[in-house]
């Protein structure tokens, strides 16, 4: 009782590698990668993507510093109440989309791999999976 109604909001961040701007050139994602993170591949081919060859600014691994995904949970009265009345955590989710426009972090991380900042394998090895990922363009749009 005390945490919800005293706490606005939470935050929740994942630090990915970033794409090497000396090394960065285009690929084509797979039809894995784009299974892998909930999104349909004709979707994913509308967009440019980047990866990292490797080279000597970056010791040959093709990343060079950080970039973070993040997530916010902001607290509003329906948020509270599902938390009051102990509702799952996957109904206070979905209550978040609904009710506050959640972006979730792995939604924030694929948005970052089209800006051409990291790649769908950071973001499938440092974020929680995520069920009903929006398109592309609603995340693009949301997280601008």
């Amino acid at each position: 009782f005390l945490i919800s109604s005293t706490v606005v909001s939470v935050v929740a961040q994942r630090l990915l590698r970033r794409i090497c701007e000396q090394c960065k050139s285009p690929y084509v994602p797979t039809a894995k990668e784009a299974q892998s993170v909930g999104l349909g591949l004709d979707e994913l081919r509308q967009y440019e993507y980047k990866r990292g060859r490797g080279c000597n600014h970056c010791a040959y691994t093709g990343y060079r510093s950080r970039v973070g995904a993040y997530e916010l949970l902001v607290l509003n009265d329906p948020v509270k109440e599902a938390i009051l009345a102990k509702k799952p955590a996957h109904i206070i989710r979905q209550l978040s989309v609904e009710t506050t426009g959640l972006i979730s972090m792995r939604e924030d991380g694929c948005a970052k791999v089209v800006r051409g900042l990291t790649t769908f394998d950071e973001v499938l090895r440092h974020t929680p999976r995520t069920f009903n990922v929006r398109s592309l363009r609603q995340i693009l749009t949301l997280s601008e």
